[in-house]
């Protein structure tokens, strides 16, 4: 100060005097942290909310509110923009703050599983800033329709470079979280249970889809993606290749036969040991019930108009009196009861009974429809007029006799329609579907169904069995067609999946116990133990660095030594296990070290939504503001 020239020493004073004076006015002013952190959390929309709040609490005009909570907000970012800038910015990332503090109360696993893409931080950014621009601005909607598209262009720019910086840097800590995690899971006994994870990771379920599946039936080990492993696992010889040879052995008939007895289930009576036994089983029944229906007739006179139907019938169809008499003869020992004279004309011995007029009904049927058969169809026709007007006749006098009739015809067609659905997979198949299509009553329709699955019970016997499980997978095939046309519908998916659960037991068994060594098995020995799944090679061959440094430290770990004989037993005995909870544990990682990577993960995921929000309201701040200029100087001209 002593060596200063008066100027100096004046120019140092009026300097200092202004800084007091700039402190004293900034110290003046109130602070608006407060209000700047709702502005954030809001994107800009506090001011207004808190104007219309006070305004119906006291009665003051919202517009005076307004005014005052702006001017205060504005004096405060003049007095301290950076300070204001930085309660703004926080505000915006509140949200996101608080979700990070719900983690240990969350489990960790919702938002891990979205982490953002670029594009999307940029498109979540660009809403975010438009609407930052339009909250903040001040005046009519046009003036702030203005700040719009400035706000929407920063904050697009911001929220993905903020976004994507912070997911980088978290992707960092999750990566070394995870190295840990390996290399600590990795020694010791865990060996085991690394490698049913890596297993499991390649078949692209999760523990719990593979846990659902076992429940379904469907063992690990018949997984295709992995069936190159457990090859591997069953000619390493020992303790393994026993207890996959003893697993796998009785899986085809197993999950056949729970394939079979599932579509039983739909299509037949699952009471009796086959279809076909139901089927003849319901005969024996219906023909009982059949003759005691019709014994009541047996010993009542025919009416006079019955006798008088009788006789021109069988005058008029003599052919059919043989039939008749044979019958009569064998059930009785006795002699017709009419005779034919020469002129045609019948003579009774004595009056008929319904019973008789019904079989005679019956025979004259039967020669109509022969008649059909030798291509006479006009013979046939006249004989089947005939047997109507007979027919009429026992029916007006007795309609108990007609219910009987009409009950054991119902009967009969159900027993035709049994034996047209046991033919349902010859010939061809769309006929096949149509004849399925014209059946309208649920008895005949059961029949058709029933009848199918004695067609493939009876295959199920035979040397075809594999080739027909294989087939009713398949929907182009002549057997999956006809299953998913006469199949009912709402239970075609669980017995297709039974299905195709015993035909992938099949191609285990073939390709696991009867196959030889390919390259892909080598391959995945030369894997096991070391924690390399598939996608691991792939990304290294891809040329992928971070790829082949996790491959060269997996190889180069001290955890990459081959799995002991009673290890390898002991995977083989998840492979093959049908308790799915064992399995679950054995899948899921639960240590505290993959706990703590969750918790890492769903904390960065939050800390970059955080970021790519405060980053799109700091940096839609100066381009909404640009653009509300650029768009009042434009309409200004």
């Amino acid at each position: 100060m002593a060596d200063m020239t008066p100027a100096q020493r004046a120019a140092y004073e009026s300097a200092l005097s202004k800084s007091k004076e700039r402190i004293a006015k900034k110290e003046a002013v109130p602070t608006q942290r407060t209000r700047m952190a709702a502005q954030g959390l809001t994107l800009g929309f506090a001011d207004e909310i808190e104007a219309r709040a006070r305004a119906l609490a006291t009665g003051t005009p919202y517009e005076d509110v307004l005014n005052e909570i702006g001017g205060s907000i504005k004096a405060y970012q003049e007095a301290r923009p950076i300070e204001s800038m930085a309660y703004e910015v926080g505000g915006a990332a509140i949200p996101a703050l608080a979700s990070i503090a719900a983690v240990p109360f969350t489990g960790g696993t919702s938002t891990a599983a979205m982490a953002p893409t670029l594009a999307r931080m940029g498109l979540m950014g660009g809403l975010e800033g438009a609407a930052y621009g339009f909250g903040t601005g001040e005046g009519g909607v046009g003036e702030r329709l203005a700040r719009v598209p400035g706000g929407a262009v920063t904050g697009a720019i911001g929220g993905a470079v903020g976004g994507a910086a912070v997911r980088g840097a978290g992707g960092a800590v999750t990566a070394l979280t995870d190295s840990v995690r390996r290399l600590v899971g990795r020694r010791g006994s865990s060996i085991v249970e690394n490698e049913i994870q890596r297993l499991a990771e390649q078949t692209g379920k999760t523990a719990d889809q593979i846990a659902d599946d076992i429940m379904k039936g469907r063992i690990m080990a018949e997984n295709k993606t992995i069936r190159q492993a457990v090859r591997g696992y069953q000619t390493s010889g020992g303790e393994p290749t026993r207890i996959l040879t003893e697993g796998l052995t009785p899986r085809p008939a197993e999950t056949r036969s729970a394939a079979m007895q599932g579509m039983r289930e739909y299509l037949s009576d699952v009471s009796e040991p086959s279809a076909l036994q139901a089927q003849r089983r319901s005969e024996d029944i219906t023909r009982t019930a059949e003759r005691a229906a019709y014994s009541q007739f047996e010993n009542v006179p025919a009416p006079d108009d019955v006798v008088s139907a009788l006789a021109d019938t069988l005058s008029r169809v003599p052919s059919a009196s043989k039939e008749v008499e044979i019958a009569l003869r064998a059930q009785t020992g006795q002699a017709p009861f009419y005779k034919i004279l020469d002129d045609g004309s019948v003579e009774f011995t004595r009056t008929p009974t319904l019973m008789e007029a019904e079989r005679v009904r019956r025979a004259v049927g039967n020669r109509a429809t022969a008649l059909y058969k030798e291509s006479m169809g006009g013979a046939g026709e006249a004989v089947s007029g005939a047997e109507e007007a007979l027919r009429s006749a026992v029916d007006v006098s007795s309609p108990q006799l007609a219910a009987t009739r009409a009950q054991a015809a119902a009967l009969r067609t159900q027993r035709d329609t049994f034996k047209a659905g046991k033919n349902a997979m010859t010939g061809d198949v769309y006929e096949r579907m149509m004849e399925f299509s014209e059946l309208t009553s649920p008895e005949d329709i059961n029949a058709y169904r029933a009848g199918l699955m004695a067609a493939l019970e009876a295959r199920a016997t035979t040397g075809s069995k594999q080739s027909m499980v294989r087939n009713l997978t398949d929907p182009t095939t002549k057997e999956g067609i006809i299953l998913r046309q006469v199949f009912p519908e709402d239970q075609l998916d669980d017995v297709l999946y039974k299905l195709e659960t015993a035909s992938e037991a099949q191609t285990t068994v073939r390709k696991v116990l009867d196959g030889s060594d390919t390259t892909a098995t080598l391959a995945e020995n030369a894997r096991r133990g070391l924690g390399l799944s598939a996608s691991d090679m792939m990304g290294a061959l891809s040329g992928s660095p971070d790829a082949i440094i996790s491959v060269a430290q997996k190889v180069a770990g001290r955890f990459g030594r081959d799995l002991t004989d009673a290890e390898r037993g002991r995977v083989a005995q998840i492979l093959i296990s049908e308790d799915p909870d064992f399995v679950r544990r054995a899948i899921a990682d639960e240590s505290g070290l993959a706990a703590l990577q969750r918790r890492v993960e769903e904390i960065s995921a939050q800390l970059t939504k955080g970021a790519r929000r405060s980053s799109t309201v700091g940096g839609a701040q100066p381009g909404a503001a640009m653009s509300g200029t650029a768009v009042r100087g434009l309409l200004a001209q």
